[in-house]
């Protein structure tokens, strides 16, 4: 009995050493995984390598399946894949390539999304990472993104105005933009100014009694509202944008002071809806929220006002008492108004002196007022971070928001500038020249007042505006 005992138990025994020697001996079930060296790739890098692998190895070769999906284009974004891959016998992993399309158009950014749906090993299993999103982003541009824009008046009555484009590197000058890009003779009579709103740019062309309206990044087409026959505008000069809705200040005919106003337009149809009274000589116009305001610089005659329009009922709340002929106004970063006024020439017979007021927005109170003298008359405010820039005499001067005196010494002299703005620490002014010639364009560095660039432009320029990089 007791050796009976002993063999049976030495025979189970083994049984159970050798099934533990054949477990040890079977294949453990591998995880299959995807990964790149980045997640976000430009067009223009060519290939891609997509790497799939897994935790084990197999013995014979496995072809594993994948679909690719997502918001780029099979044939368009890259080219087309096979839809499966094998990974040898032996081997951990293998890479697919995704070559990439770098075409000419200009798009938002895309993605490929590249997951794996099955393999010929039953016994593999598919990992969390089985899924990878991959973004391509776009490396060409708009023509007309990223650089200056100079609005040109042109000559009066001779339909030369003009749009030029300067690249943000200064290497590139374009004149003439509208008319090259629309295949058309002429945009019109006197540039005066440009707004932009959305993707968007809104041309005033004030002798031409009209406002263009075209794509701000490629200068195509979109619109044109009024015209010389129609009766949408009256000598057409600024626009501003609030609650969605462009406002056009209008001098109106010049020999009645009673008929100036603010047009209102529909930014969705193009077309102008109504129109606000004000009183003679609206200019420039900037509105902060739904609240706008309007510089009456008095147009043919003098004036020395700021309209306050309420976007939201389309009228007049108060009319604000600055200096004679207010010729421009900027929102410093507390959102308070600084407006410059020029005063009144000598020729008028009642020559006054250029004044610079800050009116509080809250309560639409004048709270600081400093005057130049008499025969000062400084124009073109401009604001940037705490410092304000101003034109005068030929010089541009440079001052505190919280100084309580003008300052007495210039910034950067011997310059004839028809109209400056100051963008990213750089000082931009036009140069009109005889005002029969092409003009220029003179760029300073506003850390050491050094000339970075001066190039020519088309006749009388009038405006500089940044035109941004278009959101991808």
């Amino acid at each position: 009995m007791k050796l009976k005992h002993f063999m049976l138990t030495a025979a189970i025994a083994s049984f159970i050493l050798t099934s533990c020697s054949d477990d040890d001996d079977m294949q453990t079930p591998g995880t299959i995984g995807l990964s790149a060296t980045e997640d976000s790739y430009d067009e223009g890098e060519g290939t891609v390598e997509i790497t799939i692998s897994t935790t084990s190895v197999n013995a014979m070769d496995v072809t594993i399946n994948y679909e690719v999906t997502g918001t780029a284009t099979d044939g368009e974004d890259y080219q087309s894949l096979s839809g499966s891959v094998v990974l040898p016998a032996g081997e951990t992993s293998v890479q697919e390539s995704l070559i990439l399309i770098d075409d000419t158009e200009v798009e938002s950014f895309e993605e490929v999304i590249f997951t794996i749906t099955s393999t010929s090993n039953d016994e593999d299993i598919i990992g969390a990472n089985s899924s990878i999103v991959l973004t391509i982003t776009d490396n060409d541009s708009y023509a007309f993104e990223n650089g200056i824009l100079v609005s040109h008046e042109g000559n009066f009555m001779q339909g030369n105005a003009s749009i030029s484009f300067v690249s943000g590197d200064f290497t590139t000058v374009e004149n003439n933009i509208f008319k090259t890009v629309n295949d058309i003779d002429v945009l019109g009579d006197n540039a005066q100014s440009m707004s932009f709103y959305e993707g968007m740019a809104y041309i005033v062309m004030n002798g031409s009694q009209k406002v263009e309206v075209v794509n701000r990044y490629t200068f195509e087409s979109v619109a044109t509202i009024g015209g010389p026959s129609e009766t949408d505008f009256l000598n057409p000069r600024y626009m501003a944008i609030a609650n969605g809705k462009g406002y056009v200040t209008n001098w109106g005919d010049g020999s009645n002071p009673d008929d100036d106003y603010v047009a209102v337009i529909d930014l969705e149809t193009n077309t102008v809806e109504s129109t606000i009274s004000v009183p003679e000589g609206p200019e420039k116009i900037i509105a902060k929220d739904n609240t706008i305001y309007v510089a009456l610089q008095g147009g043919f005659n003098q004036n020395n006002g700021v309209t306050v329009i309420d976007a939201t009922t389309n009228t007049v709340t108060t009319t604000i008492t600055v200096g004679d002929r207010p010729n421009s106004m900027q929102l410093d970063a507390s959102g308070n108004l600084w407006v410059l006024s020029s005063g009144n020439p000598s020729w008028t017979g009642n020559e006054t002196a250029g004044q610079i007021d800050n009116i509080n927005t809250t309560d639409n109170t004048v709270t600081t007022t400093i005057s130049y003298a008499v025969t000062e008359h400084p124009g073109n405010l401009e604001i940037e971070g705490a410092t304000l820039y101003y034109y005068l005499g030929g010089s541009v001067y440079t001052m505190d928001a919280t100084a309580s005196v003008l300052p007495t010494t210039a910034e950067i002299e011997g310059l004839s500038f028809y109209d400056m703005a100051v963008i990213n620490g750089k000082l931009y002014g036009v140069d009109a020249k005889d005002f029969t010639s092409n003009g220029s364009l003179e760029v300073y560095d506003l850390s050491d007042n050094t000339l970075l660039a001066s190039k020519t432009v088309s006749i009388i320029p009038g405006g500089i505006y940044y035109n941004e990089a278009k959101e991808r």
